[in-house]
Parts: structure tokens; C-alpha cells; sequence
């Protein structure tokens, strides 16, 4: 019996162990809230993830049906968690580059995504991003970056998009 117990309890710490929320580990993809908006947001919904059961038999059966169910349910509120920060903007950073994005954010520039130059979407994604950076540069005073901020917000406001409000 203390045998059981004891493997159900390293089981359960190496399962515990591999789990992270850290911020450390995630790269900003797209636009959307902090990531501790986000990351909350998220949280609050992950329960809506998880089935209940009904188990009938000996208690051994039923305490079985319990743990494997909640295997089950962690298994699925770190599916919604995941895609529920990709929605909002987030994504888990490939191992070994979560140091540099977190270098690059706190050296107040974007970091890119695995390497691609501009987060994966929509061309308003990109252009958004783009008439961010020129906004930026503008106000340093790089007057090439203001013709390109006037330029984009052109565009985004044709689609029906204010880029000062977002």
C-alpha cells in the first residue's frame, strides 16, 4: 500500500514539476492585453474546460475513475490555457529562446517571433505593428518614419481602423 501511495505522489510531483505560467516563457506574437491581463483572463475560464464523472463500482474503481479524470481535466485546462494566451497574443516561446525575448522586451524593443520578422496574421497585423514602430521613431523625431506612420494610418483608417486607438 505504502508503495502505491509513494509512486502516485513522484508521479504526481514530476507531472507538477513540468508545469509553467511564468511569463519568462512566453513571447508577445500579436497584439492584445499584458500579459498578466491575459494570463488571468485565462485563468478565470480554464474551468469551463472540464468534465465531471460518474463512477460505480468498488472503491478502488472509483477513486481510479477520480484520478484519471483528473488527469484528464489538467490535460485539458493547459490545452485551453495555451490556446486561450495564443487568442489573446501570447505564445509559449521555443525552448532556449525565452531569454532572449525577455532581454529584448525589457531592452524596450519587439521581439521577433521564432526568428520571423513580423508576427504571423493579417496584413492589418503587420501593418499595425509597422505604424507602431513609426510612431516611435516619429516622436524621436525621424521625419522618413513620419511619411510612413501618415501612410499606414491611411491605409488602416480605408479598413476601418483607428491605429492611434489601438
Amino acid at each position: 500500500m505504502r508503495v502505491k501511495v509513494l509512486m502516485a505522489l513522484c508521479a504526481s510531483a514530476v507531472l507538477c514539476g513540468c508545469q509553467t505560467s511564468n511569463q519568462a516563457d512566453y513571447v508577445q506574437i500579436g497584439f492584445g492585453p499584458s500579459f498578466d491581463v491575459a494570463h488571468a483572463q485565462c485563468e478565470l475560464q480554464k474551468r469551463s474546460a472540464d468534465q465531471g464523472y460518474i463512477a460505480i463500482g468498488s472503491p478502488a474503481f472509483v477513486a481510479g475513475a477520480g484520478i484519471g479524470n483528473a488527469l484528464g481535466n489538467a490535460i485539458a485546462e493547459d490545452k485551453f490555457m495555451r490556446n486561450c494566451l495564443i487568442i489573446n497574443g501570447w505564445k509559449r516561446a521555443p525552448h532556449g529562446q525565452a531569454p532572449a525575448a525577455a532581454a529584448a522586451v525589457a531592452a524596450g524593443t519587439t521581439p521577433t517571433p521564432y526568428g520571423v520578422a513580423r508576427a504571423p496574421g493579417s496584413w492589418i497585423n503587420t501593418a499595425l505593428l509597422d505604424w507602431s514602430d513609426a510612431d516611435k521613431k516619429c516622436v524621436a523625431g525621424d521625419k522618413a518614419a513620419c511619411a510612413t506612420r501618415a501612410q499606414l494610418g491611411t491605409r488602416l483608417r480605408a479598413a476601418g481602423i483607428n491605429p492611434a486607438a489601438s
